[in-house]
C-alpha cells in the first residue's frame, strides 16, 4: 500500500493533481472576495435608499461574476474544453429518470430538516437565515435568481471542480472540506448548522449517484422550497399544532426520499490516496483558504 502511494505521487496524474489543488484553492479565494466586495458596495449604496434595491439583484451579480467567472477561467486553464472533457471533469453525467421522483422528495424534506437544524441558533441569536418574498413578482424573480443559479454555479463549484479534485487524493477529506466551505460562503451564522446538512447530502448524493445535474435538482427543489415556505409562511404557519404538524411531514418526506434513494443506488468506492489527517490539515491549513475563511469572518462583522 505504502508503496503504491510512493509510486502514484511520483507519476504525472499527481503532478497535474498538485496544480489543480492550488488553482481550485485560489479560485476558491477569488469566490470569497467578488462575494465579500459586492455585498459591501451593495451595503454602502443601499445606505443611501430609502429603499435599498432587492436582495435578489445582488446576489445575481455575486453568482456571476463569483461563480461563472472562475469556472470559465478554471475550465480553460485545464483544457476542459470538449463535451466529453468537460462531463469528466465537471461530473457531468447523466441522471437515470427513476431517481428524479426520488430526489425531489428529498430535496423538498431537506428544507424542513435544515430549518429545524437551524432553530437552537436561530433562538439564540435572535434571528433566522433566508430573504422573504414579498409580492409575487418578488417571489418570481427569487426562484430564478435565488433558485436556479446557485443550484448550477454552487454545484459545478464546489460538488464538480473542487471535491472532483479533491477527490483523487482522499474522498473523506474531499466531503468535509466542501462541506465546510460550502456552510462557510454562505455568510451565515443563523443557518450554518442547516448549510452543512445540505453541503453533505449534496456530496453523498454525488457520491451514490455519479451526476451533478441530480445534485443540480437536489440544490434546485430545496432552495424553491425554502423561498415558498418564506412567501406562505402566514397561511402555512397560522397555529403552532399546524406548523408542527408540517414540519413532522417534510421531515418524513426527507427520510423516505433519502431512504429510497439510498436503496435503489450504490455508494461509489472511497479513495484514500493521502492519509486523511495529513490532507485534512493540507486543505485547511493553506495561505488561499486561510484567507477566505478571514474574509468570510469580516464580513459576518461588517453586517
Amino acid at each position: 500500500m505504502v508503496s503504491q502511494e510512493k509510486d502514484w505521487m511520483q507519476s504525472t496524474s499527481y503532478r497535474e493533481g498538485k496544480h489543480k489543488l492550488k488553482s481550485i484553492r485560489w479560485m476558491l479565494f477569488f469566490v470569497v472576495v467578488v462575494q465579500t466586495a459586492v455585498t459591501m458596495v451593495a451595503g454602502l449604496i443601499s445606505s443611501f435608499f430609502a429603499v435599498p434595491p432587492p436582495v435578489y439583484l445582488q446576489m445575481l451579480v455575486i453568482e456571476l461574476l463569483a461563480y461563472l467567472l472562475p469556472i470559465s477561467l478554471y475550465a480553460k486553464e485545464n483544457r476542459l474544453l470538449t463535451v466529453r472533457e468537460a462531463r469528466e471533469g465537471f461530473g457531468l453525467k447523466r441522471c437515470k429518470s427513476t431517481l428524479i421522483p426520488w430526489i425531489i422528495l428529498a430535496g423538498f424534506g431537506c428544507q424542513f430538516v435544515m430549518i429545524v437544524l437551524n432553530l437552537p441558533l436561530n433562538l439564540l441569536l435572535g434571528q433566522s437565515d433566508g430573504f422573504i418574498p414579498q409580492t409575487p413578482w418578488e417571489l418570481t424573480m427569487a426562484i430564478l435568481v435565488l433558485g436556479i443559479v446557485p443550484a448550477v454555479f454552487e454545484e459545478f463549484l464546489l460538488r464538480g471542480i473542487v471535491y472532483g479534485v479533491m477527490a483523487e487524493f482522499n474522498s473523506y477529506v474531499a466531503l468535509i472540506f466542501t462541506t465546510v466551505m460550502f456552510a462557510l460562503m454562505h455568510g451565515s451564522v443563523a443557518g450554518f448548522i442547516g448549510y452543512l446538512f445540505l453541503g453533505a447530502m449534496l456530496i453523498l448524493l454525488l457520491r451514490r449517484t455519479g451526476s451533478l445535474y441530480a445534485c443540480m435538482l437536489f440544490h434546485l427543489v430545496n432552495n424553491i422550497t425554502a423561498l415558498l415556505l418564506s412567501y406562505f409562511s402566514n397561511e402555512l404557519f397560522d397555529t403552532p399544532v399546524g406548523t408542527l404538524q408540517l414540519f413532522a411531514f417534510g421531515v418524513a418526506v426527507f427520510a423516505v426520499g433519502w431512504i429510497i434513494l439510498s436503496t435503489i443506488t450504490k455508494r461509489k468506492k472511497s479513495v484514500v490516496r493521502i492519509e486523511t489527517k495529513e490532507f485534512l490539515g493540507q486543505s485547511f491549513v493553506n495561505l488561499p483558504i486561510l484567507l477566505c475563511i478571514v474574509s468570510i469572518l469580516g464580513l459576518l462583522l461588517f453586517q
